[in-house]
């Protein structure tokens, strides 16, 4: 197994994982795009709850992947997200709160009070009160494609309280990665993304389908010009055969057959066919041509048409 050695710990965390996040670079392309989708739809298989988000907008030509319908630009909440309501300017460089005592809650209606019990001759007086809504419910984030979070773009900077709390498996096949996950799938050797997600999938102990294997390589022939590229490599040939064996199509032409028209030399002199073709009608007379030469008739002789036979002691 390729990266059977990087994966150690989410292996043993995905079989109870429940909720998953997927979540792709705000530029995303078509091979980061493919290898995503992949992912979600083979998780989704598993019967798992999964959402994939990005910023990108889908082009027309990345419209044709699998799943491609499900990619949202906002994150969507889950349930069993954890609260942390944070009181800044009340607590010591020791991590202790002098001021306070101890803290009780109790329940008024439809409301919540937090009660802070305030030590005698000690002021509690938080400077601000700040939400914080740790992990959101996703038991894993997987990021695919991006050198390190703040290419998620706005999925990041306006959720980063769930990257905070939550298992972060970073894939990527760039050089300079920030290795910012807790599980780091690193593999600048690769191709693309896309063969990198046929290994990893594998690796996992999940079987593709045929509708990831397709989405897989169209991103692997995208990116390396239907195999023609220097980044194919053996590896790369291998996800290949490993996406046709289970049915996955090769991705169409997307080339264009468009009609040229020749635009007319100019200073090009024009012909008149039909004078050519057709012999003038003030034809001279006989009399008029000079010596030697005769008039060709346009009425063909009738015996030229006759079949002509001829017999072994007519040739000479």
């Amino acid at each position: 197994m390729k990266y059977d050695s990087q994966i150690t710990e989410l292996k043993n965390l995905l079989p109870t994982a429940k909720n998953i996040l997927i979540a792709l670079p705000s530029n995303a392309s078509i091979d980061q795009l493919a290898a995503g989708l992949s992912l979600f739809l083979t998780l989704q298989a598993k019967g798992k709850e999964v959402s994939i988000v990005s910023d990108a907008d889908i082009k027309v030509g990345q419209a044709h992947l699998f799943g491609v319908d499900h990619i949202q630009k906002t994150v969507s909440s889950t349930d069993g997200g954890n609260l942390t309501l944070t009181l800044e300017g009340v607590a010591a460089s020791d991590n202790s709160v002098p001021a306070l005592e101890k803290l009780d809650w109790s329940a008024e209606g439809n409301n919540l009070n937090l009660v802070f019990h305030v030590l005698p001759g000690q002021t509690f007086q938080p400077t601000r009160i700040v939400p914080h809504y740790q992990g959101s419910g996703f038991n894993l984030i997987f990021v695919i494609g991006a050198l390190n979070l703040n290419a998620l773009g706005n999925i990041y900077s306006s959720n980063a309280q769930i990257f905070s709390g939550t298992h972060v498996v970073n894939i990527d096949n760039q050089a300079g990665n920030t290795s910012f996950g807790q599980t780091n799938v690193l593999d600048n050797q690769a191709s693309c993304f896309s063969e990198v997600m046929v290994n990893l999938i594998s690796d996992l102990g999940y079987m593709l389908d045929q509708d990831s294997a397709s989405n897989l390589l169209a991103g692997i022939f995208e990116v390396t010009g239907n195999l023609t590229d220097q980044k194919s490599t053996a590896e790369t040939y291998m996800a290949v055969a490993n996406c046709l064996r289970v049915g996955g199509k090769k991705p169409a032409s997307l080339a264009q057959v468009s009609q040229v028209v020749q635009p007319q030399q100019p200073n090009q002199p024009s012909y008149d066919w039909s004078a050519i073709m057709t012999p003038p009608q003030n034809q001279p007379s006989p009399e008029e041509l000079p010596v030697g030469e005769a008039v060709v008739s346009e009425t063909v002789e009738p015996e030229w048409l006759t079949p002509k036979i001829f017999k072994g002691s007519s040739l000479g």
